[in-house]
């Protein structure tokens, strides 16, 4: 029993720090836009949960593949959203943080997004946006 629970308790921390990081994606387009009137315009005003899991599921798989060249698509049938995850480099930081260059494409009611984000992952958080992180030079 203790080994399923350990199981289940990964499996809902992985979720959770994935759904962060969708969440920042959001969150980095946001306040990129300065208003909430950008995401009236967007593929994802128009995602329902179904397609927020598959972008999520996608996201992290891509960047838990040991591939760095990782690419995965998702689509929706129901809604006939879709997108891409694709992972577009990776690095360690200077303070030894594994970095990658996240790539993400939504599609959504004749719409697409297409962009690039910094995510390192953090030992307490799985992935977290860094805008920051570089490779040490």
């Amino acid at each position: 029993m203790f080994c399923c629970r350990r199981a289940h308790v990964s499996i809902r921390a992985q979720w959770l720090a994935a759904s962060a990081l969708i969440a920042g994606c959001t969150a980095v387009i946001t306040a990129s836009a300065g208003n909430m009137s950008f995401l009236a315009n967007s593929p994802v005003a128009y995602f329902n949960p179904d397609d927020m899991e598959l972008m999520r599921q996608t996201a992290t798989k891509v960047l838990e593949a040991p591939d760095p060249n990782s690419k995965q698509t998702w689509s929706n049938a129901k809604t006939g959203a879709s997108g891409l995850a694709q992972v577009r480099g990776q690095f360690t930081s200077s303070d030894g943080t594994p970095c990658k260059r996240l790539r993400i494409v939504n599609k959504a009611k004749g719409l697409e997004s297409d962009a690039t984000y910094t995510v390192c992952k953090s030992a307490d958080q799985g992935w977290v946006f860094n805008a920051d992180a570089a490779p040490p030079r």
